[in-house]
């Protein structure tokens, strides 16, 4: 999908988005939007140096942790005009680490991701190992992963994404969490509420600058498009 070409302006663009649950028939469809989206992140880049062995491992990386995610209820997909342009997926409190169940569960998906790309295993291992060592203690909400199709950013679809889980974490008095690999998303995870609790990390040696970000309840918040 083109959304920059369309013709009408981006406010009536956002009025036809929709966000759902996604369903599971979409798994793959919404894989793909993550993999575009993170194709070029700073993480992504340093894990699978190789664009081609990238572009082949993203989708299977997106896809073992959408069917992971889609099993607690908290997969979101933002539509337009049929189509997914964006994904959010939430683990719910107590649900990180994955369980030695859930990562048989999505074994056939990791072991056709690491099969993409043998050379990136050592990297991913330790990258996994250091987002693993600074998670805070639970109990907590964590944003696995949000993306929108390269196309259709500007059009405020990540907040509409994120806005039943933090309407949910509001309501319940809980926390959120989430890493972030780019910079400048931290003012705009800051204006829902995120907080920077470590700034400038790496979760691998040699691997790119992270902020991991912590949002606590508050009514005082509202998500903006």
């Amino acid at each position: 999908m083109n959304v920059s070409h369309d013709t009408r302006s981006a406010s009536n663009l956002t009025a036809d988005v929709r966000v759902i649950q996604l369903p599971g028939d979409r798994l793959a469809e919404a894989a793909g939007v993550l993999a575009r989206s993170f194709h070029e992140s700073p993480n992504l880049v340093h894990l699978f140096p190789h664009a081609r062995a990238r572009a082949r491992a993203l989708p299977r990386l997106q896809r073992a942790c959408l069917r992971d995610a889609l099993g607690f209820g908290h997969v979101y997909a933002a539509t337009l005009r049929g189509e997914v342009v964006g994904v959010a997926a939430w683990l719910p409190p107590g649900a990180f680490p994955l369980s030695s169940r859930r990562q048989l569960r999505v074994l056939p998906d990791t072991a056709r991701m690491l099969a993409a790309s043998p050379r990136s295993t050592p990297r991913l291992l330790r990258f996994m190992a250091g987002v693993r060592r600074l998670h805070p203690a639970q109990p907590y909400w964590y944003l696995e992963v949000i993306g929108v199709e390269p196309s259709a950013q500007g059009l405020g679809i990540g907040s509409r994404l994120l806005e039943p889980v933090l309407a949910l974490a509001d309501e319940a008095g809980q926390r959120c969490y989430l890493e972030t690999m780019t910079e400048r998303n931290v003012a705009w995870y800051g204006k829902l509420g995120f907080e920077v609790s470590r700034a400038g990390v790496s979760f691998a040696p040699g691997g790119p600058p992270n902020w991991t970000m912590l949002r606590h309840p508050s009514q005082r918040w509202a998500v903006r498009s």
